[in-house]
């Protein structure tokens, strides 16, 4: 059997999967929020649920897509009977995100040759997207598919299509935003940065412009100056356990100054860095432009002051093209991660129905997402090595 009939057998189970849980499962604590947020929206509007809350922290696409949910499953006549089809819906376009990923993928491969086989197998029928996309129920793997596709347009050398789909991305989720760098100075370095740019903000703004016109300092606080949560990841993470009276609470808005502090300190440290690769990477071979958004993905991530579960669909479809060993350990570190997580919120019942994420379990889930972090951290450190001493170690390990 050809390796691109196996992939592709791959993808379509694990889609029937996906939606089989989709139908069978009510998700996470994120559902209830979306349902909460959509039937505001119903009611009272898109800019009334900006105004209601700082934690309605979405852009207008997907307030509108959650409030289309809310109106195809009929929750407005019978909220009882529609809740199943609401969080059936709210999983659909993340579902089908991960199977047309896998499609633009097995297209890149037969062009460029990448990723590997193997590689495009296990992300074809990856635990991560499973958990993510068939139970979690969020659009991150939306926004994952729009910035794959931005960097497969942009290694193909086609800059307004690149700009596009990093727009869409943006509608998405605002994340996208930290590679816009990358994207841009590498059709700068081609002298095709217009091509890029113009698409790329006529996207955004057109997208972002009824909350953005309306209500401006609202919709820039509250999605903008998101956070998440700190002490469950990473650096945080890390301080939370030293146990220092202004450190050691999980939190999510309400923060002390000292973690308002280092939170903003963070931000400011990715922001630098990744302008710093985007421009230092500027001139290397289009297929790397995946080496340079795992980069700023990895850097992101480890120095991110919060985190949610599903955040880690984000990097996956970028790591599986800039180096398929690291997508590996990479996934498999998540999966471990994401399965204590998952299990923990649904009360150790399998199989999972739902899940709520709250702070009095923490302890049974966190120390497992340091796996992950771990192998990013590991990535960057790799990275930084001298050109030379990564060449031998790849070297070695395609000996082996």
């Amino acid at each position: 059997m050809k390796p691109r009939t196996v992939v592709l057998l791959l993808a379509v189970a694990a889609l029937a999967a996906k939606i089989y849980c989709a139908a069978t499962t009510i998700g996470s604590s994120d559902v209830v929020f979306f349902y909460q947020f959509a039937g505001t929206i119903h009611k009272e509007g898109l800019l009334a649920m900006y105004k209601a809350t700082p934690f309605f922290n979405h852009t207008p696409l997907v307030g509108w897509f959650s409030e289309l949910c809310y109106s195809l499953s009929g929750a407005a006549d019978n909220e009882a009977d529609a809740k199943p089809f609401f969080v059936f819906y709210l999983r659909l376009p993340a579902i089908f995100a991960d199977f047309f990923g896998v499609i633009a993928l097995l297209w890149f491969q037969e062009k460029t040759g990448r990723p590997l086989w193997w590689a495009l197998g296990i992300y074809a029928a990856s635990p991560v997207a499973f958990m993510v996309s068939g139970y979690h129920g969020n659009v991150d793997s939306v926004m994952a598919l729009g910035v794959l596709l931005a960097g497969i347009a942009c290694a193909m050398n086609r800059p307004a299509l690149c700009g596009l789909c990093l727009g869409l991305a943006c509608n998405i989720k605002i994340i996208p935003l930290i590679l816009a760098p990358a994207f841009f100075f590498v059709c700068w370095q081609r002298r095709e940065a217009l091509r890029f740019a113009i698409p790329a903000a006529l996207t955004v703004l057109v997208g972002w412009s009824y909350p953005l016109l309306a209500i401006p300092t609202i919709f820039l606080k509250d999605v903008l100056g998101y956070g998440s949560i700190w002490g469950v990841w990473g650096i945080t993470y890390g301080l939370r356990l030293t146990g220092l009276p202004a450190l050691r609470n999980i939190a999510f808005a309400e923060t002390t100054p000292a973690q308002a502090a280092i939170i903003t300190g963070l931000k400011l440290l990715i922001v630098v860095l990744a302008l710093a690769i985007a421009w230092r990477r500027r001139k290397a071979e289009p297929l790397e432009i995946f080496q340079t958004l795992a980069l700023i993905w990895a850097v992101f991530f480890v120095f991110a002051p919060g985190f949610g579960a599903q955040y880690l669909a984000w990097i996956m479809p970028c790591f599986l093209v800039a180096n398929e060993r690291w997508y590996a350990w990479l996934t498999a570190a998540s999966s471990v991660g994401l399965f204590v997580f998952y299990n923990a919120i649904s009360g150790g019942k399998m199989p999972w129905r739902q899940g709520f994420t709250v702070h009095s379990i923490a302890g049974q889930w966190t120390w497992a997402l340091v796996l992950p972090w771990l192998v990013l951290a590991a990535f960057l450190a790799w990275h930084a090595r001298p050109v030379g001493t990564r060449a031998e170690v790849e070297l070695g390990a395609q000996a082996v």
